[in-house]
């Protein structure tokens, strides 16, 4: 199949924001692009890699390359996974599909959010190795009717992101008139005016199929509608706490991960009720600003986690970042904006693509360090400056 001409320039992650900039309605772009308060965070996601540089070996023989990683029983072809994103589906039409199809045909992991207006029945029949990702309210009737759900439905994986107990403040998506539940602006329609393939091809046909879109993994039956007061209640509460966690635990059959993690404590005590993997996350730096960076803690994270798989996200662009946190001791990076960019760009195709220039990157840089399998990085390769 012809690569679309959207894409023939698209020659790095990197490339995808601009791109997607001159694509979505800036209220839109700006839900993906923006972190927290005046995003040093989000800036500083990226700034940690200028202190993390890498030492290649010379003369090896990296003629045979491998990237694989094992995780949670199943061998994936990279080390990379899409990371959740609720938003998904106000990007593209049918994105959580789309990626869900792509993830699969390239063999890495695909999460599933729970905010999703997509069931996660849908789901996990095109991908049948997709993990379901939720944060959740302190109901515990919700909470065991969603874990009960994701277990009939076959999910193996689920991860419950820990670190949401209430609403965050993005600025630059406010400033830009975005709202959850969306309420018509008029300096919001006349900027989707000018981006009638948006308008049309994701607006119009999620409302022409679903008349009313709606959150729907989260709540038994029908959950909030995208224009309904009642949306403001979905996600996190600031009373869900560690017992929660041990109900979950005790309740679903599959492996639970915690995403969110920024202290080694909390890592042990994942470690000691039976978690069996966490993501080191400052959630894309769009909850709090001036949050401790994910690779600045992981060491430290990972000297408490035990047996659990570690898996990190939050700023991840090319090959070398990549590369960096497998050599620090993660087992995986998760990746968010970058692909809902490619979905927007587009779909499939641009997710497509986007998995196989950071495959490629990967495999690049390999072969650059002088190694031929994931299992030979060590933090020897790493020197901080």
């Amino acid at each position: 199949m012809a690569m679309p001409r959207r894409l023939k320039r698209i020659y790095a992650l990197h490339d995808f924001e601009s791109a997607a900039r001159r694509h979505l309605p800036k209220a839109i772009f700006q839900y993906v692009r923006n972190g927290a308060g005046e995003e040093f965070s989000l800036r500083r996601n990226r700034r940690i890699f200028d202190s993390l540089l890498l030492r290649p070996y010379r003369l090896r023989d990296v003629a045979q390359r491998d990237a694989g990683v094992t995780l949670f029983g199943h061998r994936y072809a990279q080390p990379f996974g899409i990371a959740p994103t609720g938003g998904a589906a106000m990007i593209r039409y049918n994105a959580d599909r789309l990626e869900a199809a792509a993830a699969r045909a390239a063999n890495v992991p695909y999460s599933l959010s729970a905010n999703s207006i997509t069931p996660l029945e849908d789901v996990i029949r095109i991908n049948p190795e997709t993990w379901f990702a939720a944060y959740l309210p302190d109901d515990l009737a919700i909470v065991d009717g969603m874990v009960d759900r994701v277990s009939r439905a076959g999910y193996k994986v689920m991860i419950i992101t820990v670190d949401v107990p209430v609403a965050a403040q993005r600025l630059a998506e406010t400033r830009a008139g975005y709202t959850m539940p969306i309420r018509p602006r008029l300096r919001v329609a006349a900027n989707v005016a000018f981006y009638p393939r948006w308008l049309f091809g994701t607006a119009g046909r999620n409302f022409l199929r679903l008349r009313q879109p709606r959150i729907a993994n989260i709540r038994p039956g029908n959950g909030p509608g995208l224009f309904s007061r009642e949306l403001s209640a979905v996600g996190g509460s600031s009373g869900f706490t560690w017992d929660h966690i041990e109900r979950i635990r005790a309740r679903y059959p599959g492996k639970l991960v915690l995403k969110g993690i920024l202290r080694p404590e909390d890592a042990a005590r994942a470690a000691r009720i039976g978690v069996d993997g966490i993501v080191v996350s400052d959630h894309g730096a769009r909850l709090l600003d001036h949050v401790i960076t994910p690779l600045e803690v992981f060491a430290e994270i990972k000297a408490q986690a035990g047996t659990m798989t570690v898996m990190v996200d939050g700023g991840f662009r090319q090959g070398s970042d990549v590369l960096t946190a497998l050599a620090l001791g993660a087992d995986a990076v998760l990746v968010g904006r970058p692909f809902l960019y490619a979905s927007a760009l587009a779909g499939r195709a641009g997710v497509e693509h986007a998995i196989g220039l950071l495959g490629k990157d990967i495999d690049r840089g390999m072969a650059m360090l002088g190694v031929s399998r994931i299992a030979d990085l060590t933090a020897d390769f790493v020197r901080r400056v």
